[in-house]
């Protein structure tokens, strides 16, 4: 009979859990959560429009320089806005005196032969512009 007693007293005894280190474990974890939470917003809500001591930044910054090649009577033609060049010498002096900073991009006719393209590519390197790029043009243009 003092087995069964024994053993009534245990069962009592397992089913009771100390509650107050598990409200320490869940206090310390809600801190934890809070502490680490990030509460920023997110970017994709954030204003797109960036204001400098200069009242804003102008649209000609942020775009690139584009060169256009072209084919005409078989030579390579390098067009950079209003100006046209034959050769790298020529265009490689029309490039040092454009600002480097939004780049150049690259733009040619499907019929352009690819070392005109490297052509290009090389004289706005040696221009002094870091970021260069090349952009296929389509067949409709």
């Amino acid at each position: 009979m003092a087995r069964t007693r024994n053993r009534r007293r245990r069962r009592g005894q397992l089913g009771a859990l100390p509650l107050t280190s598990m409200i320490d474990v869940v206090f310390l974890l809600l801190v934890f959560f809070l502490v680490t939470a990030n509460f920023a917003q997110k970017e994709s809500k954030l204003p797109a429009a960036l204001q400098t001591e200069g009242g804003g930044v102008r649209s000609s910054d942020l775009q690139p320089q584009i060169i256009q090649i072209s084919v005409v009577n078989g030579q390579s033609i390098y067009t950079i806005g209003q100006v046209q060049c034959s050769d790298r010498a020529s265009l490689e002096s029309v490039l040092q005196q454009l600002p480097r900073d939004a780049g150049v991009a690259i733009k040619a006719d499907p019929d352009v032969p690819v070392q005109s393209i490297a052509t290009a590519l090389q004289a706005a390197r040696n221009a002094g512009f870091s970021r260069r790029s090349y952009v296929p043009s389509d067949s409709g243009e």
